[in-house]
């Protein structure tokens, strides 16, 4: 063991933003096929792990007290997951979860939490897994955790386990908006089946060339969140939330995130994204708003 691991180590758990989210009809098993494009904030939550012979969790934070530290927390799972892939069920960690991401938001707080969590053990415990294996491993936990152990400009494909690396996706000046509401995915996913909302999933037609911010703004402008009606139906305040990002100055393209109910909007400039935030924040002291840069951050 590196005196690095021997004092902890720490993972970084970025927010997970969907530009684009289409939906098909459930399969069979009942997961919804999907196609999503995905970068990543430089906001999250923070995970220190540190050796220890138990595997325990504690939780702090702003949004700590929304979360179980029990059996249902996906930190949990996902460290169970890599000890079963790994053959070696007496590994232990103390693992402190720092939740600044709101809960059940739609930005893919929990499985950011979960990929943080194979990515830091899998060094703690010097297990050497590849971040293509952890992402496999991660299927297991979350249909959003392969993405996020990649934490980079992805197309997200399948029922989120086929991942397509977008390494030249430029990065994207932003706001990230949240009401206050957490959101079910399984009662969003639902709603959109009880409408019979599902939309074709197209090809992608091009990805960006580097710098390229022309053509992500226009893949994103394009594309569409299926699951941004049934949402609203079950809380509208999403909708306030959108009119009040379409209303801003200097705003290219506002959306939900995931299955809400978080939005994002894409500005001109990082200025742009700050005075945004500082407005909104004015008018709803309320909500969560976060200017971000998007792109790829682990």
């Amino acid at each position: 063991m590196s005196a690095e691991q021997a004092v902890g180590l720490t993972a970084f758990a970025p927010a997970k933003i969907n530009l684009t989210l289409r939906a098909g009809p459930p399969r069979a098993d009942g997961y919804h096929p999907v196609q999503s494009l995905v970068v990543f904030a430089d906001w999250g939550d923070t995970l220190h792990a540190a050796p220890a012979d138990e595997l325990s969790l504690r939780l702090e934070g702003p949004h700590a007290a929304a979360l179980a530290d029990d059996t249902h927390n996906l930190v949990l799972k996902a460290a169970w997951a890599l000890r079963a892939a790994a053959d070696q069920p007496g590994l232990g960690a103390s693992l402190i979860l720092e939740k600044h991401l709101p809960v059940a938001s739609g930005i893919g707080g929990g499985s950011a939490d979960a990929a943080a969590a194979l990515r830091v053990l899998n060094t703690l415990w010097d297990l050497n897994f590849s971040i293509k294996e952890l992402a496999e491993i991660g299927s297991v936990v979350g249909a959003d955790v392969p993405a996020c152990v990649w934490s980079r400009p992805l197309l997200m494909e399948g029922v989120g386990e086929q991942i397509r690396l977008l390494p030249a996706w430029p990065e994207l000046d932003a706001i990230i908006v949240n009401p206050g509401t957490a959101l079910s995915t399984a009662d969003v996913f639902r709603a959109l089946d009880a409408a019979g909302g599902h939309g074709p999933i197209p090809a992608l037609a091009r990805v960006p060339v580097a710098g390229d911010n022309a053509v992500a703004f226009a893949l994103a402008a394009a594309g569409r969140n299926d699951l941004e009606d049934a949402a609203i139906a079950l809380e509208p305040a999403i909708n306030e939330v959108l009119g009040e990002l379409n209303g801003l100055e200097d705003v290219r393209l506002a959306r939900m995130s995931g299955s809400g109910a978080s939005c994002f909007a894409l500005t001109d400039s990082a200025d742009a994204a700050r005075a945004s935030a500082v407005e909104l924040a004015r008018r709803h002291p309320g909500w969560t708003i976060q200017p971000v840069k998007l792109g790829g951050v682990v």
